[in-house]
Formats: structure tokens, C-alpha cells, sequence
């Protein structure tokens, strides 16, 4: 595992270069204009965003196989993954302090903010877990929501978090050094996400200490069912005892 652009805290609290190798219990850190990226032995990365907090709880790579297991343990932050081969054939698995996400061989992006989690489903399939309760999304562009430690899903209508792909300059500029962009939750609270997002409800739709941009929310799908629910759409998603 190695880690670029993050700053990288260890166990006994001391801290690490950039480029060297990440081990067990290591704990990566952004600060509020930082961008990061984490790569696995079996092709699986995370790109981190600002004040994200991420820590490698669990890897496990069988090369021959394919199989393995990697958790990691995410308490703040955005942050988006890749599936690589432990994916496909084993699992991997990001655990909030909300719920616990799943990514088989696909893209999963990960918010923690204001008390809450959201995951939204790229490319493959996403499992959500909360108190057992078990939610698998296939649909691209579906989340699914924590609140009250309930597990709530549906049609996100939000784009990719443009700031993930800034990940060779500051916080979506193209200033070396220069500070990242303000937060504007305004299009992410307009979607039809929005009306599960506690930050959405607060009274001036700020999320301290979070520098990220959400773009307009694209037009859900035929049958993508609108607003959020208990397995909202089409085929999108379903829970499992």
C-alpha cells in the first residue's frame, strides 16, 4: 500500500513521507486544501479528499487467487474507491461511524459529514449495512443514506464529486499552494438526496471545516422512482435479511 499527497499519521502519532508504504493501523489524514490517494497490491486506490480521515484497519491479498479482504475505517472526509481484484472475488468494505459500505469490482464514493453518511454507486455494486439491516444497489448514480440509524436509499441525482479528479493541483484549482474552493451544498440539497441530509436542514448549509464543490444534479432516469425510500426504483436496489 502506498499513499501520495496525504499526510500519513502513525500509531505512536508520528508522521510519515509522502510515497511510503502504508501499513496496518496507519491512519491518512487531509488537511482542508489536501487531496490524497491510496494504492493497493491488488490494484484497488481511494482518492481522498479534504479533511477526510481514513484508517487501514485490514489487507488481505491472495495474487494467485484474487481473493483477499480489505476494510478500512473512514470518520470524516469524501473520499471515493476503486474495486480492484480483491473486489471481484473477496471483499472490500469501508466502515463509518454509520454504516458499513460494500464495493464488488466497481467505483463507490463515500461522504461523512454533519453526522451522517452517504454512499452513492458509480460502476458495479454497493452493499449498505446498518444494524443488519442489508441494502445492494446495481444502479449507477443510487445511494443510499444514513439517519437516526435508519438505512434509506434512492436516486442520489448527484454528479461525481468534481474535486476527486483534482488530484494534481489544490482543491479544484490549478494553483499550486492556492486555496481549494468554498463549499456549496446548495445543488447536492436540491437533488433528491437532499431531503435525507441533515446538513441541508441546517441553518446556513455549512459543513465546517469541509472544502468541496457539488455540481447540478443531472435528471434522474425512467424508473428511478425520485424520491428517497426504502429501496426507491426500479431494480435499483433491494434488502437481504
Amino acid at each position: 500500500m502506498t499513499a501520495y499527497q496525504t499526510n500519513i499519521v502513525r500509531n505512536n502519532g508520528g508522521t510519515m513521507n509522502v510515497g511510503a508504504g502504508v501499513e496496518l493501523g496507519d491512519q491518512l489524514r487531509s488537511d482542508p486544501t489536501g487531496l490524497g490517494m491510496l494504492v493497493f497490491r491488488d490494484e484497488s486506490s481511494a482518492k481522498i479528499g479534504p479533511n477526510t480521515s481514513l484508517t487501514i484497519d485490514e489487507f488481505v491479498y491472495n495474487p494467485g487467487s484474487g481473493s483477499g479482504k480489505i476494510d478500512i475505517g473512514m470518520n470524516s472526509g469524501l473520499a471515493r474507491f476503486y474495486g480492484g481484484q480483491v473486489s471481484k472475488r473477496g471483499v472490500m468494505q469501508v466502515a463509518t461511524p454509520h454504516m458499513v459500505l460494500g464495493a464488488r469490482g466497481g467505483i463507490i464514493e463515500v461522504l461523512v459529514a454533519a453526522g451522517q453518511t452517504v454512499g452513492i454507486l458509480r460502476a458495479g455494486r454497493m452493499t449498505c449495512t446498518i444494524n443488519g439491516k442489508r441494502l445492494v444497489i446495481t444502479n449507477p448514480g443510487y445511494a443510499c443514506t444514513s439517519e437516526d440509524g435508519k438505512l434509506l436509499a434512492g436516486y442520489g441525482g448527484i454528479d461525481t464529486f468534481p474535486i476527486l479528479d483534482s488530484i494534481d493541483r489544490i482543491a479544484g484549482t490549478g494553483l499550486p499552494g492556492a486555496p481549494g474552493p468554498g463549499l456549496d451544498v446548495s445543488a447536492i440539497c436540491a437533488s433528491a438526496l437532499g431531503g435525507s441530509l441533515k446538513v441541508c436542514d441546517s441553518t446556513d448549509g455549512a459543513l465546517p471545516g469541509v472544502v468541496m464543490e457539488f455540481p447540478d444534479s443531472p435528471t434522474p432516469p425512467v424508473g428511478s422512482g425520485g424520491r428517497r425510500g426504502d429501496g426507491d426504483g426500479d431494480g435499483c436496489s433491494r434488502f437481504c435479511n
